[in-house]
């Protein structure tokens, strides 16, 4: 439903694009910080989130919201907490004041400001009837001594009066004045005793009612304090009992944190399993963490909470990206996640993947909790307090072997960092965040992490510090070699099998298995538009590359290629299932000294060779120099039978150390001969798209062999 017409709105506006301006994936998420926002003459009642997604072209995004200072709004003048999330960035968050007095104002120009909840306003209703007059007081209280004095005093001078005025002159008049003297004088005594009476009587009642009402207040406030205390020594009675109960019945840690990170060094860094591993396995799942615990890998555990309070291990705070499902987790109920919600890691990782369960939080730390270190993090803000509560309930233990992981501008670093846990913290940065920032953050953080996007010199600078550096997300070995050259000690790492080793893992493709392997490494991690596509049903086997332009694909499990002394060969089958121009080209890279991504006509970072086939059927060998656009053709180019739709050619590629040498054997066998060239003999190889235009006529590849000569 829409928003009042005349209630006062603010339209928040902005625009997400990486570097080179494509596009990032994810959306803008709006939350009172009061939690809630009421306007009493329509009825509204806001609350809770508000989300929009990113325009998928443009990376711009826009939010309507109600004005901080709306006329009627209650409570008056309360932020906001913005929240911008992506699939392939860091996430910023930051708490604004939006006034009515600028209606559309753009996210990157607003100072941000400190979460206040706002002023509540009093509105009162019309002026009620005239009530009843109220009850007859009661009666003062008896006179003093002094009253009664005064008294005496004015009866006796009537009395003379009136004396004076009722005798004659020959001497009643003093007779009377007497008589009257006497009576006043013992009526003003009678009175006089019976004022002092009565004043001893109100004085001993009144100190005897304060005299109650002293013990009385004594005494509730000696029970007030006696109580206090007894529950002041319960508690703490119940608190040591605990903590003596945990030291001897709760699982000791097999594997503590400080122990895990004993000795890391840039040149012995730490790996952990980004999202479980992420990139080769379903991120978030049993199965993921399963093998990275197998494996002697620190988790990384991301969580967020759905509609009944249950804990769910899920980056995102939506289903859309992973699952089959859509909608923001907190939307659905536990018995719905536990039984209808499947990942969708086969888009990613291959269709020989079968679909995952989610897994609760609870189920994850009773089975890895104490084993292997683990970085935890809620992701919403709303997943934050129910992760706190759990492990203080249930786990008391987990500052062990826990890391609590968050970024920096979260406010939930004195809750772990309190004595009475002491968790290790890891806080990871974004681009925006300032030196100032985080040295009003220091004294809470154990660890800093930064992102493989910063430049060297910021990496340089938080390394500097003196704590210790983490990185994410690391999926390539050439990043590891960057980020150790620079002091980080720690890797967040998607496959972190591969990027912890130096060594293939085999010489053979198992492509029909569908299955992604370690070591593959597309242009951009955790983006199904990069992923190896694997093929189906006839072409069960064979690979491709579904993204454009000029995109390659690493084949980093065969890498780096050990030959004998006399060299090594690549053989391979490729085809065009349609045939591009004639002077389109797919092909192979070879010889690179590293596993930085390479693609057709770009400067890349480290040079190497590529193979060139023609759908004309020309085959040419290229060498591509570090940092130059174009490659440079070596030897002569040979004419070979032109591609047939859908058919499959083979090829092999010589390498020793003083010749490069590439042949098609699928027919009569042509070759280029051997070509006098070691320029390059590094041992990363992968697929290339070439210079395709038309996905429909990308080329496809099956049965990879490396073997020595």
């Amino acid at each position: 439903m829409a928003l009042p017409d005349d209630l006062p709105t603010v339209t928040l506006t902005g625009q997400r694009t990486h570097a080179d301006g494509t596009p990032i994936r994810g959306s803008i998420r709006a939350v009172p910080t009061a939690g809630r926002f009421v306007h009493a003459e329509s009825g509204l009642d806001v609350q809770g989130a508000a989300e929009k997604p990113y325009d998928k072209v443009t990376g711009d995004y826009s939010i309507t919201l109600v004005a901080s200072d709306a006329d009627g709004i209650n409570p008056h003048n309360g932020t906001y907490e913005i929240t911008l999330t992506a699939f392939d960035a860091p996430t910023v968050t930051r708490t604004v004041l939006l006034p009515k007095a600028n209606p559309v104002v753009k996210f990157a120009a607003i100072t941000p400001v400190d979460p206040y909840d706002g002023d509540y306003v009093v509105i009162t209703g019309p002026e009620g009837p005239e009530g009843p007059e109220g009850p007859q007081g009661e009666p003062g209280p008896p006179g003093s001594s002094a009253d009664a004095e005064q008294y005496t005093d004015d009866a006796l001078a009537a009395e003379v009066t009136r004396a004076n005025a009722a005798y004659d002159q020959a001497g009643s008049a003093t007779a009377a004045r007497t008589a009257a003297i006497n009576t006043a004088a013992s009526d003003a005594t009678t009175k006089a005793n019976n004022a002092q009476a009565a004043a001893i009587s109100a004085a001993a009642a009144d100190a005897a009612a304060k005299a109650n009402a002293a013990q009385a207040a004594a005494i509730s406030t000696a029970s007030d304090d006696a109580a206090t205390k007894a529950g002041n020594a319960q508690s703490a009675a119940v608190s040591a009992a605990a903590s003596s109960a945990a030291a001897l019945y709760l699982p000791n840690a097999i594997q503590t944190v400080d122990a895990y990170l004993v000795g890391a060094t840039p040149s012995s860094p730490r790996f952990f399993g980004h999202r479980g591993g992420g990139m080769v396995r379903p991120e978030h799942t049993l199965v993921g963490y399963r093998a990275c615990a197998a494996m002697g890998f620190a988790l990384e555990v991301s969580v967020n909470v759905d509609a009944s309070g249950e804990l769910w291990c899920l980056h995102d705070l939506t289903l859309d990206r992973t699952t089959y499902q859509t909608g923001a987790l907190n939307t659905y109920t536990t018995e719905e996640v536990g039984q209808a919600v499947l990942t969708n890691g086969r888009t990613l990782l291959g269709p020989g993947w079968t679909d995952q369960r989610m897994v609760p939080l609870r189920q994850v730390l009773d089975e890895f909790l104490g084993k292997i270190p683990i970085l935890l993090e809620p992701k919403g803000n709303d997943a934050v307090v129910p992760t706190q509560t759990l492990l203080d309930t249930y786990y008391p233990h987990a500052p062990r072997s826990v890391i609590w992981k968050c970024h920096i501008g979260t406010l939930s670093l004195p809750w772990a960092k309190a004595p009475s846990r002491n968790y290790r913290t890891w806080v990871y940065l974004d681009s925006n965040t300032t030196d100032a920032t985080m040295d009003g953050k220091d004294a809470n953080v154990d660890y800093w992490g930064v992102s493989t996007t910063f430049t060297d010199q910021r990496i340089q600078q938080v390394v500097a510090r003196g704590k210790p550096v983490f990185a994410w997300p690391v999926y390539r070995r050439s990043q590891v070699a960057r980020l150790t050259g620079l002091g980080v000690v720690g890797m967040m790492s998607s496959d972190p099998r591969y990027v912890s080793t130096s060594v293939p893992q085999r010489t053979f493709s198992r492509w029909g298995l569908a299955v992604k392997e370690s070591g593959g490494t597309p242009t951009l991690d955790y983006d199904t538009a990069y992923a190896l596509v694997f093929g189906e049903g006839a072409d069960a086997g064979w690979v491709s590359i579904n993204a454009l332009p000029n995109q390659s694909y690493g084949l980093g499990t065969y890498s780096p290629i050990v030959g004998s002394a006399a060299g090594y060969r690549i053989s391979y089958d490729m085809k065009y299932k349609v045939l591009p121009a004639s002077t389109v080209h797919g092909g192979f890279y070879f010889g690179k000294a590293s596993d930085d991504a390479y693609r057709f006509g770009t400067a890349n970072t480290t040079g190497g060779y590529h193979v060139v086939m023609r759908a004309s059927g020309d085959m040419q060998l290229y060498r591509h120099t570090p940092g130059v656009t174009a490659g440079t053709q070596i030897g002569s180019t040979i004419a070979t039978t032109a591609p047939v739709a859908d058919s499959a050619m083979s090829f092999q590629v010589n390498v020793t150390p003083t010749t490069v040498e590439l042949r098609r054997t699928d027919s009569t066998g042509w070759t280029t001969g051997a070509i006098a060239d070691t320029t390059y003999r590094g041992g990363y190889h992968g697929l290339s798209n070439g210079s395709i235009t038309d996905l429909a006529t990308r080329p496809h590849w099956r049965n990879l062999v490396i073997t020595q000569l």
